[in-house]
């Protein structure tokens, strides 16, 4: 039995004790009074050697007209546990009616004590679960503790030839050398109440306590008496004021409170990490561009691929293998100052005359130089034009601008003939990149024949599949996926 009742004293204190430290953790938390002072006060009935029933309810005035009051303080630990310093001043009183000449009959007693204890309170109330997020009205607790209870008795004869007499009683040695010091013995008081929250700063209630001394048999005068051990009921009703500047009483708090507020912001999360509001495959909680167009590919945080890092992502970029650290405009094509059709970072000739035309490289070509009206006996090269993986179509952002460049040569001179050359990357098949090499080859020159109206005689179709690759890094396979144009 007192190894089960050690085992729920330890558990209420532990559950007590991590609410305690659950409220602390809250996102909710609130700043609460923890202290409060009381009176009280009530009756008192006496369980001990003179008394006249042992369970009955005893009315001859010596055993009912007792009471008491004291006051009290209050400091509450968190939701559950409390502490409580009691000081109760008060009487006790009893009667035993039988045969006048014996000294544990026939007699009556009235004792003057006080009382001293320290107890801790469990409002059991709150260890309920409840998902009422208000404040608490009432709640009721077990109260249990120790102290020590100093007093001093008077005996008489109850009936009888002597009725009256005074008798030996503690700490009195008869009636003519009365002395007034007090004996002190340990109590240990248990019991029940039932609190009101009147206001945030009232509280009333009603407790009743059973002090047991387990040590003492002194408090009716008479030792060694049948019942072994005298103790004391204690009913009273109570009157609290809250101390502090807060609105709350740590007492009065829901502690599921916290626990629910807990629920609700997990339950919020996931919620935040299951909705997707733009589609992108990346939770709004984590995305960082939450209204990416629809099918755009995104990166881990939800923003737009940006392949070449120019700032302009790769579905708005005309050009979205822009050379790293090139200047491009609004569009993501890479600046071209002279408009000679070679982007800067790649233009060996920056200041090309209006007009002038140019190699791959921008470098203005002289056919004068040659000693001859005809280009045939210049040899050089043309802007690339790149593909998409596994792909021969004619991009519009990527590639027309250069093909314009392609038949403004070509119509300059109509002794120009050109050799279109496809490339492919190494990821393919030999025979597959050999095969889209000249289908990318075709379909430049399918454009330059349908869009200018070149004859197709002035062109060479060739491919070189993956074995001339521009690029042996991995992470730059996209320029082998070209054609390139060479003067003939």
């Amino acid at each position: 039995m007192k190894k089960s009742l050690l085992f729920v004293a330890l558990s209420v204190l532990i559950v007590g004790t991590s609410f305690g430290q659950d409220e602390a953790k809250s996102k909710t938390k609130r700043k609460f009074n923890y202290f409060a002072i009381g009176l009280h006060g009530g009756w008192t009935q006496f369980y001990g050697d003179i008394r006249q029933y042992d369970f009955g309810y005893a009315q001859a005035k010596y055993d009912v007209n007792n009471g008491a009051g004291g006051f009290f303080v209050d400091y509450q630990l968190n939701s559950v546990i409390g502490f409580r310093a009691n000081v109760l001043v008060g009487t006790l009183g009893g009667s035993k009616r039988g045969k006048w000449n014996t000294l544990e009959q026939n007699v009556r007693f009235k004792t003057f004590f006080v009382d001293y204890t320290l107890n801790t309170t469990v409002n059991f109330i709150n260890l309920m679960y409840s998902d009422r997020t208000k404040d608490r009205l009432f709640t009721a607790y077990v109260v249990g503790g120790v102290g020590f209870t100093s007093f001093r008795v008077r005996k008489f004869r109850l009936d009888g030839p002597n009725a009256g007499d005074w008798l030996q009683s503690e700490p009195f040695s008869n009636k003519d050398n009365e002395e007034k010091k007090m004996t002190t013995e340990l109590i240990l008081p248990a019991g029940l109440g039932v609190k009101f929250r009147l206001s945030k700063r009232f509280d009333l209630g009603l407790e009743y306590t059973q002090r047991f001394s387990p040590a003492g048999d002194k408090l009716d005068g008479t030792v060694a008496g049948k019942r072994g051990s005298d103790g004391y009921g204690y009913f009273d009703v109570f009157f609290a004021i809250k101390l502090g500047k807060q609105t709350h009483a740590k007492e009065w708090v829901n502690p599921f409170q916290a626990l629910n507020q807990n629920m609700a912001d997990l339950q919020a999360n996931v919620d935040g990490l299951a909705q997707d509001a733009d589609g992108d495959g990346v939770s709004d909680i984590f995305d960082k561009e939450e209204n990416s167009p629809a099918d755009v590919a995104v990166d881990g945080s939800g923003r737009s691929l940006d392949t070449d890092g120019d700032g302009v992502p790769d579905y708005l970029d005309a050009d979205p293998f822009t050379s790293k650290g090139a200047r491009v405009d609004e569009n993501g094509k890479e600046l071209d100052s002279d408009s000679d059709g070679v982007a800067d970072s790649q233009d060996i000739e920056p200041n090309t005359e209006a007009g002038a035309l140019v190699n791959f490289q921008g470098k203005t070509i002289n056919l004068e130089a040659t000693g001859s009206s005809s280009s045939t006996n210049v040899s050089g090269s043309l802007p690339s034009i790149y593909f998409k993986v596994n792909s021969a179509r004619i991009d519009y952002w990527s590639s027309y601008d250069r093909l314009a460049e392609v038949a403004k040569l070509m119509k300059a001179d109509s002794g120009i003939n050109v050799k279109v050359v496809g490339s492919a990357d190494k990821t393919g098949a030999e025979d597959f990149n050999n095969s889209l090499g000249e289908k990318r080859a075709q379909a430049a020159v399918d454009h330059l024949v349908k869009i200018y109206g070149l004859d197709a005689g002035r062109f060479t179709i060739a491919s070189e599949g993956e074995t001339n690759p521009l690029s042996v890094s991995d992470e730059a396979l996209n320029v082998n996926r070209r054609v390139d144009f060479i003067l003939q």
